[in-house]
């Protein structure tokens, strides 16, 4: 996934709340969040399917999860970042928790890519409820991590994701892009998503990097001078 289709996404979402398309960016519950990355997935679909079709190689997303933790990094090392990891980002998470929440999906993911790349379909669900993601299971996630340090969900990331880059690089191509049933079902009709690694993978980096967004202009809008 190029980095171009990602920030036209976000461009376009951006100019569609500013001319009052979407709810203005005065809600303040994780819902908000999960609710732009199902937007955000809306447009990318939209975008993806009018692009020819490239070759797509392990390296290749490999090399673009270590540009997802580049831009991560970045984040974690401004200087406003730590002070500010106890302010609430919304109404139930701080900047903490969401990078507890990164983390509890950097894992998930991970594990799902293994289950994938033995010839195996996930054998649990995570519903996602009609509004807002899998709240329930993002809220037990979180909770599970709210005792650790910032530091702590920060090396869970950067060793998730590692481990996630590890295993790309042990897969053929056909293991790569053979789909199957992976541990996410809709609450409309339960019905399990099908997925790939490789589309594991690309969901991975559109969730991390709208979190990302949400978080720079998180700062912006609450936090301009104050360190």
């Amino acid at each position: 996934m190029s980095r171009e289709i990602i920030d036209a996404a976000l461009e376009t979402e951006r100019q569609r709340r500013h001319h009052g398309m979407l709810v203005q960016y005065v809600e303040t519950t994780d819902a908000s969040l999960q609710r732009g990355w199902h937007g955000l997935l809306q447009q990318m679909r939209a975008s993806v399917l009018s692009l020819p079709r490239i070759r797509v190689r392990p390296q290749t997303l490999s090399i673009e999860l270590e540009d997802l933790l580049a831009e991560w990094r970045e984040l974690w090392n401004s200087e406003w970042f730590v002070p500010a990891r106890d302010r609430h980002v919304t109404s139930e998470w701080t900047l903490q928790d969401v990078i507890a929440h990164v983390a509890s999906w950097s894992k998930e993911m991970r594990v799902q890519s293994e289950m994938l790349a033995k010839g195996l379909n996930v054998p649990y669900r995570i519903l996602f409820e009609k509004l807002g993601g899998p709240r329930s299971w993002n809220a037990e996630q979180v909770g599970l991590r709210r005792e650790q340090t910032l530091k702590s969900s920060i090396a869970e990331v950067e060793r998730e994701t590692a481990q996630l880059q590890d295993l790309l690089l042990k897969v053929g191509q056909p293991i790569l892009f053979a789909e199957r049933t992976i541990g996410i079902a809709s609450s409309a009709a339960g019905e399990p998503w099908v997925k790939s690694i490789a589309g594991i993978v690309e969901m991975r980096c559109l969730h991390d990097r709208l979190h990302i967004h949400r978080i720079r202009e998180w700062n912006r809008e609450n936090l301009a001078g104050e360190f």
